[in-house]
């Protein structure tokens, strides 16, 4: 084994480091006291958030056939609502499949993503930054 060799299998043991450039997001649970709350059309409140889809929430057709509940299509399902809301607020042609198509390609990609949390819904999610 060559000297190269070596070295890049050490490295794919060693843990990544991070410098003060690459720093990954501090998630947490939605707070609404640190959210900016905006009022919609009647009673509605919102807020907009930048969040982290978790690697749990899954579509159906990523799920086994069955007729039980399933909490990780309940997870999915609320973070593309969330998704689809903020989307539609900006474009009125903005459908649910692709909404559901975001969701996938930024939970695959541990990417962030902006959603709109109704307040009354109950729905809390993992906020990297709240928006404006």
């Amino acid at each position: 084994m060559n000297c190269w060799t070596f070295f890049k299998r050490v490295r794919k043991l060693m843990p990544k480091q991070l410098n003060i450039f690459d720093v990954e997001p501090a998630i947490c649970e939605f707070d609404v006291m640190k959210a900016n709350v905006k009022k919609g059309t009647g009673r509605v409140t919102f807020a907009d958030v930048r969040v982290q889809v978790p690697r749990n929430a899954k579509g159906t057709d990523e799920l086994p056939r069955t007729t039980k509940q399933d909490d990780r299509y309940d997870i999915f399902e609320q973070y593309v609502m969330a998704i689809w809301r903020f989307q539609r607020a900006v474009d009125k042609l903005f459908n649910w499949e692709t909404a559901e198509e975001l969701c996938k390609a930024a939970r695959d990609k541990k990417e962030t993503i902006p959603v709109r949390i109704y307040l009354g819904s109950g729905f809390k999610p993992d906020v990297v930054e709240y928006m404006r």
